[in-house]
């Protein structure tokens, strides 16, 4: 059974955000997700949200970031596709400030909606609130080198951020450098991916807002996330205005500590053998299985009626013109104003079943094809259990090798120091707590993720039927239009008719 949930208009005001972690969906509490793309949005007093944004000092100014020290750098742009994240000339930051500058947010339709109840901590706190938008998607670089970039708005009430509201440009793989950096930086959380990379096509227009709205309610989730909010490469990512420059030191400094993410998923399958000890991780991996083959299912198949009503859009359309134009010819006026009637109620219905098109991508299609991608986050997380567990392993391996020596050398006589044997011990304590520690999150994270789902799941089934509901209305009053005007012109001619005949057969 599907949960109930409030949502309100961003375009209103936002509300905080919830956080929370429970261990079980038996134990979770009721409460919306954090971001819903498509819902019948409720509206907030006014003051309601003052109160919670003004509490810590905010203003609702939007500013925007000044791009004349990343412009200075002059970094080498040698990219030529979305793979890594590159620098940004000076001509090219100068002339986005300046476009920044003149902006003024725009709420996109998957930032429409934001939960409307106001959750505290335990503490009694209330949580950081963030409402990030990605909008004005351009077209940069040279004819061979080029790529999208987006303008990334945040406001937020959170302490943490210097400012209140700021502007940065980001380009895909900034998302993607993000979402890598999050699952390495925090084991065991379920971390929203970004949209897929695609070759061919990611200019289209289509394509392109498809994927700014991805992009977008995949970092508003991120932020809303009570860890991921708190992660200092999330702040770092949101507010830079050095961002292109500073990101491949980070980069390099990440891979010459940890190899980067393939090379701690390599470690994973390298490291020692695991053995899974609770039944609940195998129960979920082959649900997950399943899971995802459906979604992926799902997606094909709303992708193929989707097409199909775009392909009827357009026979529509050009059946309406057909009419239109036939309405024109050398016809009995009655005719002509009929064929022109017909002719509006087709281009009536032909914008229906294009608007309907667009509407099962962004509702069912893309809600199906997030989660089938948020399922590899989840696998993700149950990987960095794995990587602790070769932690715990490779720790208890060095307290043996320790006791080992401490047994030799007093075999020997020799008096062995048992600072080497403690450290190893506590190393193997502290592995040990890691590895628990990350179950027991995965097991939250799961818990969280199955709510969202059901939830998400019947923003967009709702936001689907409501559509497609309405647009049936649409018709159904212009083809009863239709038919009365048929019925009046049929009734007007038959008292016409009655009339000529009474004249003609009255005596003269």
């Amino acid at each position: 059974m599907l949960s109930s949930k409030s949502e309100l208009s961003v375009s209103q005001e936002p509300s905080p955000a919830s956080e929370r972690a429970p261990e079980t969906s038996l134990d979770r509490p009721r409460s919306p997700s954090h971001h819903q793309a498509f819902s019948a949005p409720e509206h907030l007093d006014e003051p309601r949200w003052h109160s919670a944004w003004e509490a810590n000092g905010h203003t609702s100014t939007l500013t925007t970031p000044s791009f004349a020290a990343a412009a200075a750098t002059g970094v080498d742009d040698d990219d030529d596709d979305d793979d890594t994240p590159i620098g940004q000339t000076a001509k090219f930051r100068s002339r986005s400030a300046e476009r920044a500058g003149s902006m003024q947010v725009r709420t996109s339709p998957s930032a429409m909606t934001m939960t409307t109840a106001p959750v505290t901590r335990s503490d009694g706190s209330i949580p950081p609130l963030f409402v990030i938008s990605v909008d004005d998607p351009q077209k940069v670089g040279d004819p061979i080198r080029q790529f999208i970039m987006y303008t990334v708005h945040t406001r937020t009430s959170s302490p943490l951020y210097s400012k209140s509201s700021f502007s940065v440009l980001r380009r895909y793989s900034d998302f993607l450098w993000l979402y890598e950096t999050l699952s390495l930086n925090n084991p065991g959380v379920i971390v929203p991916p970004v949209p897929e990379k695609h070759t061919f096509g990611r200019f289209d227009a289509q394509f392109v807002q498809q994927r700014r709205l991805a992009l977008e309610k995949c970092i508003q989730k991120i932020a809303n996330h009570p860890v991921l909010a708190k992660d200092s490469d999330l702040k770092f990512f949101l507010e830079s205005d050095t961002f292109a420059l500073d990101v491949k030191h980070k980069k390099a400094e990440s891979t010459h500590e940890r190899g980067g993410l393939m090379a701690s998923i390599g470690q994973t399958l390298t490291g020692p053998r695991f053995h899974e000890t609770d039944e609940w991780f195998d129960k979920q991996r082959a649900y997950l299985d399943g899971l995802e083959s459906q979604l992926r299912g799902l997606v094909k198949s709303i992708d193929i009626v989707a097409k199909q009503r775009a392909e009827l859009s357009a026979a529509t359309k050009e059946f309406a013109a057909t009419v239109s134009e036939l309405s024109t010819s050398e016809l009995g006026p009655q005719l002509k104003r009929s064929l022109a009637a017909l002719a509006d109620v087709e281009h009536v219905v032909a914008e229906a079943q294009n608007t309907q098109s667009q509407q099962d991508i962004i509702t069912l299609m893309s809600t199906a094809d997030e989660y089938s991608r948020l399922i590899g986050s989840v696998r993700m997380a149950f990987n960095s259990r794995v990587r602790t567990y070769a932690n715990c392993q490779n720790a208890d391996a060095e307290v043996r090798r320790a006791r080992q020596m401490h047994d030799r050398a007093k075999a020997q006589g020799r008096l062995p120091t048992d600072r080497v044997g403690h450290t190893a011990e506590r190393r193997a304590l502290d592995a040990k707590h890691e590895f628990d520690q990350c179950s027991r999150l995965i097991k939250s994270e799961v818990a969280r993720f199955e709510q969202e789902r059901v939830e998400d799941f019947k923003t967009a089934l709702q936001a689907f039927l409501d559509g497609m509901i309405s647009r049936q209305r649409e018709l159904i009053a212009a083809w009863e239009n239709y038919q009365q005007l048929l019925l009046n012109r049929v009734l007007t001619s038959g008292q016409q008719g009655q009339e000529h005949g009474s004249l003609a057969t009255t005596p003269a």
